[in-house]
């Protein structure tokens, strides 16, 4: 399935979700129907389809780019100051993140670090989606300023010195190496390049980011408590005391509420609970004076990234590449609107929205259920932006069983595999 299709489908999902049964007609905690369960079901990783195509990376399933990746993903040598790896920001025990607002390493960033894990599903990566690929996505923080810090010249020198024989073995090098030969034995940081050698340096570069996507693929999620409920559901759902033992009767509340009432499910739906898509929900301005324009400006930067689907280190063809050729460039509803995170793990991996602006899940929730709407100055943004939510109406008790189910959603930290440590 394409990533478009997987777009169609998320559509589809949502068009079946107006007509299907919400799960608040049963009239006992563990009573559900047929339909219920058909459709709880699709919530489940056991529906989670397989990895996406990936054309525009040919290593992306090739075991020994998945162990170099892995490598590289942990690897501080890959920054300026040396103290500084992807799993800085991306934590195993953390679930991927970092648990702060905005995340930090050589500086302090503009929005906080998403887990990683089911990232290879969607369409679009970043907060604002500025990236099209998870190979693409690599190579932001390591050339930002207040992360990795490194110029594509720099990380070229420090492949050379520790990954070359990697990177020849698995990408065939030596023409680009002999080309770079001259410039990465001067001293000048920055020496000018001639168009060959821009061309060779922008190949390695993105082979560094074709391989930690090879890592990065490999990460699974386990089921959580909320699966397990849901696959007894489909073996015996008459068995109320297995079914109280997975799940308790708030939580079992609160996901009523979710798929019901709330209509959290119209936007968190599916396996990983996103629709991949952005909206603006009213978060608090983070940084009044220099507004965050979330997707707006990220199509924008999207259209001038030299690693993208279209480009020439692209590995696809131009017809595989169906977000970009179809991007949709403008709309009052791409300002200020970011991509609809998965609720997997979201128990353990505040804070809150895209700066962090909850600290708990009770605020998340709290703002749901009466919202402001989003920031607007005229001055700063290009038009009003459009608000994506209504009031939920919910009293404490289901705040707090909508909470409850989230709780369910996390899945057990794998402590034993070893693709969540460094190698």
């Amino acid at each position: 399935m394409t990533r478009l299709l997987l777009l169609f489908s998320q559509l589809l999902f949502f068009f079946l979700l107006s007509g299907t049964p919400k799960l608040e007609s049963a009239g006992e905690t563990y009573r559900f129907t047929s339909a219920d369960i058909a459709f709880l079901k699709r919530f489940t990783l056991a529906a989670l389809p397989p990895l996406p195509a990936a054309p525009d990376n040919l290593v992306a399933d090739n075991p020994r780019a998945a162990a170099l990746g892995q490598r590289l993903f942990f690897d501080t040598r890959l920054s300026v100051n040396g103290q500084v790896a992807c799993a800085s920001c991306h934590q195993p025990h953390k679930y991927f993140t970092d648990g702060l607002p905005r995340s930090r390493a050589l500086g302090t960033t503009r929005r906080n670090a998403p887990t990683i894990l089911g990232a290879t599903h969607s369409p679009w990566l970043f907060w604002d989606g500025r990236k099209d690929s998870l190979w693409s996505q690599a190579l932001g923080p390591l050339q930002d300023s207040n992360e990795h810090g490194l110029d594509r010249l720099g990380l070229v020198r420090i492949i050379r010195q520790h990954y070359r024989q990697d990177f020849d073995q698995l990408f065939s090098n030596r023409a680009d190496w002999a080309r770079l030969k001259t410039v990465l034995n001067k001293r000048k940081r920055t020496p000018r390049l001639t168009t060959r050698q821009k061309a060779a340096v922008n190949r390695i570069v993105s082979q560094v980011g074709k391989a930690i996507m090879a890592y990065q693929r490999k990460l699974k999620l386990h089921p959580a408590r909320f699966d397990r409920f849901v696959d007894q559901l489909q073996r015996d759902n008459r068995n109320d005391r297995l079914l109280a033992s997975l799940m308790s009767a708030d939580e079992v509340a609160g996901m009523r509420l979710f798929m019901g009432r709330a209509n959290c499910a119209s936007c968190h739906n599916g396996p990983l609970f996103t629709n991949y898509e952005f909206h603006n929900i009213g978060a608090p301005e983070a940084d009044p004076e220099n507004v965050d324009l979330g997707r707006y400006a990220g199509v924008e930067l999207l259209q001038h990234d030299a690693f993208t689907c279209l480009s020439a280190q692209s590995d696809a063809g131009v017809d595989d590449c169906e977000e970009m050729r179809f991007l949709k460039k403008q709309g009052r509803e791409l300002v200020g609107a970011f991509k609809t995170p998965t609720l997997r793990n979201v128990a353990h991996t505040g804070p809150y929205m895209h700066a962090g602006q909850f600290s708990t899940l009770e605020e998340v929730l709290a703002h749901y259920n009466r919202p402001t709407p989003p920031y607007y100055d005229r001055k700063q943004h290009p038009s009003r932006p459009h608000f994506d939510i209504l009031p939920l109406g919910l009293d404490e008790t289901q705040i707090t069983q909508l909470i409850a189910f989230l709780e369910t959603l996390s899945s057990p930290m794998p402590l034993n595999d070893p693709l969540w440590r460094a190698p």
